[in-house]
């Protein structure tokens, strides 16, 4: 804060930005949280009431402690102190969901004797550390007890339990991890590095985020493959990446974790999974569209690919940052900093996105291709194998998505609002989490089952210039119940003039099945049409985008009589990612057979 000619740097169109943002926010009344918001989750599983809340007031800190940190304005020290002392006087920093404490048969509110070390406690404590870091003298100028309160409840609420409890689940000694588990311990690091004073204690919480990180990285798979989806890749590889600079700094060296081979495959996730734009390959309950908001920092996708060396990484996200800001208020003020500190980054000329031609994950069974490398225009097809009990996971083995100049047109709905269900016994009674609302079969009624080991197998794939080729077993991701001996699936996709994916279905029972349906998820209306040539018939799907359109030709034979259902979205989440709909084709043969096959040949439409 003492070094204005650093703040008085910052560009005009980062500095106008945040201004602007800060100033939306100081326009509105602190949002007011209550015990009868909290418990509104405990009684009816809605998480956003309480939750919008909660995050408004993180983001308006944000937002002032970086707009005091640009113009030393009293006016904006004052807003952070408001903000700080609201943190501090919460009875908990844990979200609803997350505080296993207070659930049905516990208290139904938090306890603050029993303070619980969730994602956003620690993000909540980080915000505080860095605030108090880049402000304290400001906030010691209005009262001394501010800081001594800062430090006091961030060693009560996330130090002390991260040094003497064992029993986190993110912490890694009870099972696997997810993206709890970096997230978690990057914001411990901060909160350690800039707030622990006694040796000991530093010592204590360096060595029990290496033990978590370790968990972590050695149940990531070695290709590198986030399973949860590219949203939460932003808290799972980019939270890895702020330990490893954040312990690299610190030790001046000495622990590097950036050598170990994978970290490298991990930073190149985002731009391997990127369609065009602002849309990516979405697995699990990762979002087709990225959502800038709150976790999508570039900058630290950014710092992550110059570590590794990897020139497209960087690119990708100097491309993500486009003409914009150096970085903007979301819900991390660590980020920000950091962004605002790196010159390069500052410095950095825009970059068009690497769009690479084809990328496989062995492991996680993850495909993405495009026509031509370096170009959004012409088809782009994603295959996904692995197994539904994946984090975040979607009963989706074997779904095949595919984009047109950029534009989703096959495509997997993503994931709404969270609410209690998502995470509950319940949560495969949602539609977007079913295999009947993916691009997969249906089989005499039976739909895939979650579970580890209901998964893909023999997976092959064999990547050229020319042609890609993707075969798979889909039945060992349904129920015993279904009879399914084989469901080979074969994705086939021809760069040649016109380039176009041959998708062939091939199955065997042990019975002669009643009903086989194929369901297609499409983001927009489709028209369905046909021809006939010769002694045959062929039937058409054509689904419009933007753009061309994508031309689903299959026998007609085969699928006499397809169905359209309209899906409308009534949540903000799906709406926000796709408008007020999306579309699902269901595609049966008449008389399915105990052995049987069908055809479907995908490509643009021709034309500009």
């Amino acid at each position: 804060m003492s070094d204005r000619a650093f703040w008085n740097a910052v560009d005009s169109s980062t500095r106008e930005a945040i201004l602007r943002q800060a100033e939306e926010f100081r326009a509105r009344e602190w949002p007011v949280l209550t015990a009868r918001g909290w418990r509104d989750f405990v009684e009816t599983g809605n998480r956003t009431r309480y939750e919008d809340r909660y995050f408004a007031r993180r983001r308006r800190t944000v937002a002032s402690a970086l707009a005091a940190c640009l113009t030393d304005d009293p006016g904006w020290h004052d807003d952070v102190l408001d903000g700080v002392w609201l943190m501090l006087e919460e009875t908990t920093w844990c979200v609803p969901a997350h505080d296993f404490s207070a659930r049905e048969q516990g208290p139904r509110l938090p306890d603050p004797d029993r303070p619980f070390l969730d994602l956003f406690a620690a993000e909540t404590g980080a915000l505080l550390a860095w605030t108090l870091h880049v402000l304290g003298a400001r906030l010691d100028e209005r009262s001394p007890l501010v800081g001594r309160r800062i430090v006091e409840e961030v060693r009560r609420r996330i130090l002390v339990p991260q040094r003497t409890d064992d029993t986190w689940s993110w912490f890694g000694r009870s099972g696997p991890v997810n993206n709890w588990n970096p997230w978690i311990n990057s914001n411990v690091l901060t909160c350690s590095l800039l707030l622990d004073k006694d040796r000991d204690d530093l010592v204590t919480t360096v060595s029990r985020v290496l033990e978590g990180l370790d968990v972590f990285v050695s149940g990531y798979p070695d290709d590198g493959g986030c399973d949860e989806g590219q949203m939460y890749w932003w808290r799972a590889g980019a939270s890895l990446s702020e330990c490893l600079e954040q312990l690299y700094d610190a030790t001046g060296g000495a622990l590097d974790g950036y050598a170990v081979p994978k970290v490298h495959e991990i930073a190149r996730y985002p731009h391997r999974v990127h369609i065009a734009d602002d849309w990516y390959v979405n697995v699990g309950d990762g979002p087709a569209r990225t959502e800038a908001a709150d976790t999508v920092e570039p900058h630290v996708l950014y710092r992550f690919g110059r570590r590794v060396g990897d020139d497209e990484a960087a690119a990708h996200a100097r491309y993500m940052r486009g003409d914009g800001a150096v970085t903007l208020p979301r819900l991390s003020l660590g980020r920000s900093l950091f962004a605002l500190a790196d010159r390069d980054w500052s410095e950095a000329a825009p970059s068009p996105a690497p769009l690479v031609a084809q990328a496989w994950w062995p492991q996680t069974q993850l495909l993405t291709a495009r026509e031509t490398g370096g170009r959004a225009e012409g088809l782009f097809v994603s295959v996904k194998g692995g197994h539904n009990g994946e984090s975040h996971n979607h009963n989706d083995v074997g779904t095949v998505l595919v984009a047109v100049d950029g534009h989703p047109a096959l495509v997997d709905a993503g994931v709404a609002q969270y609410t209690r269900q998502h995470f509950g016994p319940r949560r495969y009674e949602i539609w977007t989490m079913r295999s009947d609302y993916h691009n997969v079969p249906n089989v005499d009624g039976h739909e895939q089952l979650p579970g580890s080991e209901f998964r893909a197998r023999d997976v092959t794939a064999d990547l050229g210039p020319e042609r890609i080729d993707v075969r798979l077993d889909l039945a060992g991701a349904y129920p015993k119940d279904a009879g399914l001996v084989h469901w080979w699936r074969r994705v086939r996709f021809e760069r040649g003039e016109p380039a176009h994916v041959r998708w062939h279905d091939e199955w065997e029972l042990d019975h002669e099945p009643n009903s086989i349906t194929l369901h297609l998820i499409t983001s927009a209306e489709p028209a369905l049409g046909g021809e006939t040539e010769g002694s045959g018939s062929t039937g058409t799907i054509r689904v419009p985008t933007p753009g061309r359109a994508l031309r689903i030709a299959y026998d007609a034979s085969a699928f006499p009589s397809p169905v359209v259902e309209r899906i409308d979205l009534d949540d903000r989440r799906l709406s926000g990612v796709w408008g007020p709909a999306l579309w699902r084709i269901a595609l049966s043969p008449d008389r399915p057979g105990r052995r049987g096959e069908w055809t479907l040949d995908l490509r643009a439409e021709p034309g500009a």
